[in-house]
């Protein structure tokens, strides 16, 4: 995948990154989290527009959209830290998705996208909730509207 992306500064355990998107709406500064579920080797995606940040805690609000003309890079930087995170996690899966189905739909299109790339070194899977309610992974289909997607190092 040889799209631009943006610096990342890294935590010390690798499940904070921030970086700063430039755009047609200026400098807007941005964090991906990646928090552990209940489930030990499963970890959540987060990333959007920092509120607060200091030496041991980042907040951020996953909801807004800034609309600052870099999706590409912004996504392409939030895959990058998934490469960078897997490395230090190689057996974690990587849970992500969104309320909203816009944003939903935009990462099913960038997937499907690049998805010959991402799967030199990810396995990926849509996430749907199964009868017993519990999220599970399906195979990836850029036709299905799901609720998020895992992604795995190979």
């Amino acid at each position: 995948m040889d799209l631009q992306k943006y610096d990342l500064s890294a935590n010390a355990d690798f499940t904070v990154f921030e970086f700063t998107s430039t755009g047609k709406n200026g400098t807007i500064h941005k964090a991906i989290k990646y928090t552990q579920t209940l489930n030990a080797n499963v970890f959540n995606l987060g990333f959007g527009d920092i509120i607060f940040s200091d030496d041991t805690t980042t907040e951020i609000d996953d909801t807004s959209l800034s609309n600052n003309g870099d999706l590409n890079s912004v996504i392409a930087t939030v895959m990058h830290s998934a490469y960078i995170f897997t490395e230090k996690y190689p057996d974690a899966y990587i849970l992500f998705g969104s309320s909203d189905t816009a944003k939903l739909r935009l990462y099913r299109m960038f997937l499907s996208h690049n998805l010959a790339a991402i799967s030199k070194t990810f396995l990926v899977f849509g996430a749907m909730h199964n009868e017993q309610g519990q999220l599970v992974n399906v195979p990836f289909s850029a036709a299905e509207d799901i609720i998020g997607y895992f992604g795995r190092r190979k």
